[in-house]
């Protein structure tokens, strides 16, 4: 469930304008609850906040009440408070009867006040009021609501109405309407090279109507309706286009702009005959994001939401289901942009035109990933760049590879499923020359409420834990050389030893990655043609038991450990035994 919203979206209010909602039901409601008897309704009977959120909440004093009485909203699942930390929030407000203050407060659910603030007055057209705070203890846990109270007195027995609220903590490099900053920096620390947005499901919809609509995602937070999301709940799109390429240029990713091609996932397809609409819906988005805000309508509207210098964007993604009609039109619309289209097929797949670059997903098995890590090795060198955007161990069992824990389906990442991809990805490194690109995936598990398993980081309201998967992307982002090294012997199917060796010609290391897929120690020595003169270090990860994960009751069940090579100043090779299922990264100077 929640990974955008709820989880690297900062935002801490779940469900904080009513989108996507039924009026005058209780699941309308979801997150928000009554305190001291006020009576709450979502309601579309009078104007929402904009025309794009309609729906707002009635709170209704009760006759008779004293003291403060209102709501509260218990964000994902709870909410981290922070000592020291500056909490920004709004939110709008109206009533045709009651013109006094409203209070604000961050409260746990067993009364203590960390924070509170007060602001005025309620009049009878929408107007939206704006606060900060900073709580001065931090909260034992996240067992914490965001309450909105008004004096009982002054509004016994009236109506107020609510919208579009909104609070962040501090976010990822200080961004207004940006990132978590713990699931910032984790992600951010992996040093990905690509960022493919806004994902897949997520972009196609389950209907043509839910689909990922670009033009909705942008603008302030009032003109983005939201929509239906794909597993099972409400998308705020607070977290939208700008925002995922202001996300990708904070960690120095390249962006991969993924752009409806016309499939959405319940089989419903748009006419051949309506394509077009769809072309240039496509061509608009593109120029909104590259284009001269000088000249380009589309890029003007850019600039006005703050950015006026247009976003490097190399790589465009498009669905294969009208592959043809989208390539054309968009080459058509942008003949010198440099553009590389990427189709999200099988490399078997014939497209017209064919295919320069392919996105090609794959989840399966350790023995799956560990029989595969030199197929590229022998690949065809006829121009065709792969992106292998979503990988991961997601099973122990071949025959159920998408079933449940009883056959075999991993919960969290294991230290055996993480050794089997680092195996993988050294034939994917070593063959850079095809493998253009890769991503992990799934990222984010909120385990509060989520349908997707295993993911790389797991979380909740107030902590992370990252997985042994987690540190294999990491190892292998944060140690990554400008070109790769050949070696003798080369890697084999035949040998449960997998490596690749790079060189940084900037810093002058060589890194040597190796996995061991073994449930034996694995000895070897090493011969280089460089003697080692600086202080070297060998990175490895590994545990007891291979099928052993991090937790949120055990987070660091498997982490990497960092020790000096014991090696002579000049020495030209060096002896080394791998634990069985381990992962080392050897940095040699």
């Amino acid at each position: 469930m929640p990974s955008g919203d709820g989880g690297l979206y900062g935002e801490l209010l779940q469900n904080r304008a009513f989108q996507i909602v039924t009026p005058h039901t209780s699941q309308a409601l979801n997150a928000w609850s009554a305190y001291k008897g006020t009576k709450l309704d979502v309601t579309n009977g009078i104007a929402g906040v904009s025309a794009s959120l309609p729906n707002s909440l009635q709170a209704t004093v009760p006759a008779g009440s004293t003291g403060q009485v209102g709501f509260d909203n218990s964000g994902y699942w709870g909410i981290k408070v922070q000592k020291g930390w500056k909490y920004t929030g709004s939110f709008y407000a109206r009533s045709d009867s009651y013109t006094g203050t409203v209070t604000v407060s961050l409260v746990s659910t067993s009364g203590t006040v960390y924070a509170t603030k007060t602001v005025s007055k309620v009049t009878s057209s929408w107007k939206k009021f704006t606060f900060d705070f900073t709580p001065s203890q931090s909260a034992p846990d996240v067992k914490n609501v965001f309450r909105v109270t008004v004096d009982g007195a002054s509004a016994s027995g009236k109506s107020i109405y609510f919208g579009l609220f909104s609070l962040f903590p501090p976010t990822y490099k200080g961004r207004p309407n940006g990132m978590r900053i713990d699931l910032g920096e984790a992600l951010a620390a992996t040093k990905p090279r690509v960022w493919r947005f806004p994902g897949g499901n997520n972009l196609e919809g389950q209907f043509i109507a839910s689909r990922w609509k670009w033009n909705e995602t942008i603008g302030p937070l009032e003109n983005r309706p939201g929509r239906q999301g794909d597993w099972g709940y409400p998308n705020t799109d607070g977290l939208g286009l700008l925002e995922y390429l202001d996300w990708a240029e904070d960690i120095g990713a390249e962006p991969i702009l993924g752009i409806w091609a016309g499939y959405a996932l319940q089989g419903e397809t748009v006419p051949e005959s309506e394509i077009h609409i769809y072309v240039e819906d496509a061509i608009k988005e593109i120029q909104f994001v590259t284009g001269d805000a000088n000249t380009n309508q589309w890029a003007k509207l850019r600039a006005q939401y703050g950015r006026k210098d247009p976003y490097k964007v190399k790589y465009i993604e498009i669905g294969n289901e009208d592959f043809f009609a989208f390539v054309n039109g968009l080459k058509a619309a942008f003949p010198n942009s440099g553009f590389e289209y990427i189709a999200t097929t099988y490399p078997s797949t014939a497209l017209d035109p064919a295919y320069t670059y392919i996105d090609w997903h794959q989840y399966n098995t350790p023995k799956w990933f560990i029989d595969r890590a030199v197929e590229y090795d022998t690949y065809p060198r006829n121009g065709t760049q792969i992106f292998v955007g979503e990988y991961a161990v997601i099973s122990t069992n071949s025959s159920c590879l998408f079933g449940t824990p009883a056959c075999g389906r991993l919960e969290y990442p294991t230290l055996q499923g993480a050794v089997a991809e680092a195996a993988y990805m050294t034939g994917l490194e070593r063959n850079s020359d095809v493998i253009f690109a890769t991503a992990y995936a799934p990222t984010l598990q909120h385990i509060n409420g989520y349908q997707w398993t295993p993911d790389i980081i797991t979380f909740d309201a107030g902590s992370i834990v990252k997985s042994a998967s987690y540190y294999v992307q990491q190892l292998f982002g944060a140690n990554l050389g400008t070109h790769v090294l050949k070696t003798a012997p080369a890697p084999s199917v035949n040998v449960p030893l997998h490596w690749v060796a790079s060189h940084d010609t900037s810093n002058k290391i060589v890194y040597i990655k190796a996995s061991n897929t073994a449930n034996t120690t694995f000895a070897t020595s090493f011969a280089l043609d460089f003697p080692i003169t600086g202080k070297s270090t060998v990175t490895l990860l590994n545990a007891p038991i291979a099928n052993t994960s991090n937790t949120l009751a055990n987070a660091n069940a498997v982490v990497p450990k960092t020790t000096t090579l014991s090696t002579a100043s000049g020495a030209t090779g060096f002896n080394y035994t791998f634990p069985a299922q381990s992962v080392a990264v050897f940095n040699l100077k």
